[in-house]
């Protein structure tokens, strides 16, 4: 099986796609930002060969696909121009991965590219002709199927951790008030990674919260009461990660509330896989799965904070986190993007 991944700035979520497929599926990538290994440190030698698109993609891409001659083509969003440019320009089945929907969105999509032209017709296109979808949350699929007419093969796949990045032992239980610890993107821009308020907020209630931040941004320096960490390297803050009680996964739904409720971050399957508990909002992906899964605890306003971790059975919900945090890692789920691979490319040549 070969697959082409086609992505205009490669990301995490490729990255641990990769991982899991090593050694079942070979994989070449078509990208126009920075590779993975630049962004990240690794992830290049997870694939066969990699083709920038530079500027025009759209004379780049049949190119890049007689050269590496792909079964299944797995193109991932935002934006989803390539997608469509897959779709009109090369003999090959597409599967289109939905991180993300624009017309969820009050923000652009800031990838240092232009947006494309007609975002909202790019997104129906995407949805509706290609072979499969595939999308991060039943609540993302949901979205998609109230608005466009969608293909046969749908698949729900989160952004699961990577069990070889996760502690093997977690450190035993600690009588202690409850210490919360955000990682992740922060932003001042008023988006959805605006924390200053939530974080005033946590503070204010004299409750412990560390911010290890992905990227410097001074500001939340000035916030009192938070102690805020400088960027740490993957494997290094997930080693940092078991010393807390629950992950912060509470976002501002001030401007792109619609696009948070389909989200289930990457950060929330990293907190999970360190044995913490999550806390979230109002938002309803997170909410539903913490609910069924019995791994957190979902505020309506974070004002109810202290009175919801005075009456949390914190043992009760380590307990059970740590007993299922094997079921939420690439390795315990990616068979299912494999099976789809063979379905689709299946049905490419029966029908050839």
């Amino acid at each position: 099986m070969r697959v082409l991944f086609l992505q205009q700035q490669p990301c995490v979520r490729a990255m641990k796609y990769a991982f899991g497929l090593s050694g079942a599926v070979t994989l070449g990538f078509a990208y126009r930002g920075r590779t993975l290994s630049e962004l990240y440190g690794a992830g290049d030698e997870l694939f066969e060969a990699w083709y920038p698109l530079g500027d025009d993609p759209a004379a780049a891409l049949p190119e890049i696909v007689e050269a590496f001659a792909p079964d299944v083509i797995h193109s991932h969003n935002l934006p989803d121009e390539l997608t469509v440019l897959a779709l009109d320009s090369v003999d090959v089945p597409v599967i289109h991965d939905v991180h993300d929907m624009q017309s969820l969105r009050r923000t652009p999509y800031e990838d240092g590219f232009p947006e494309p032209a007609d975002p909202p017709e790019l997104e129906r296109r995407a949805a509706e002709e290609t072979a499969a979808l595939v999308t991060i949350s039943p609540e993302l699929v949901e979205e998609l199927a109230a608005r466009y007419t969608l293909p046969r093969r749908v698949l729900a796949y989160a952004n699961y951790a990577l069990a070889r990045d996760l502690p093997r032992e977690l450190p035993a239980a600690r009588e202690r008030p409850p210490r919360l610890v955000y990682q992740g993107t922060l932003s001042t821009n008023g988006g959805h990674y605006d924390l200053r308020d939530l974080f005033a907020a946590i503070a204010e209630q004299g409750i412990s919260l560390d911010v290890y931040m992905a990227r410097v941004v001074p500001e939340y320096r000035e916030i009192p009461g938070i102690r805020v960490h400088d960027p740490l390297p993957a494997t290094a803050l997930l080693r940092e990660l078991v010393h807390y009680d629950f992950g912060w996964a509470g976002f501002n739904a001030g401007l792109n509330g619609a696009h948070l409720d389909t989200a289930l971050p990457n950060k929330l399957y990293e907190y999970l896989g360190c044995g913490l508990p999550v806390i979230t909002l109002q938002h309803r992906a997170l909410r539903r799965m913490l609910g069924e899964e019995g791994v957190g605890i979902a505020l309506y306003d974070v004002s109810e904070l202290a009175s919801a971790l005075a009456s949390a059975d914190v043992a009760g919900l380590r307990r059970r986190v740590a007993e299922r945090r094997e079921r939420y890692t690439v390795e315990s789920q990616i068979a299912r993007i494999a099976a789809l691979y063979d379905e689709v490319a299946a049905h490419r040549w029966a029908t050839a």
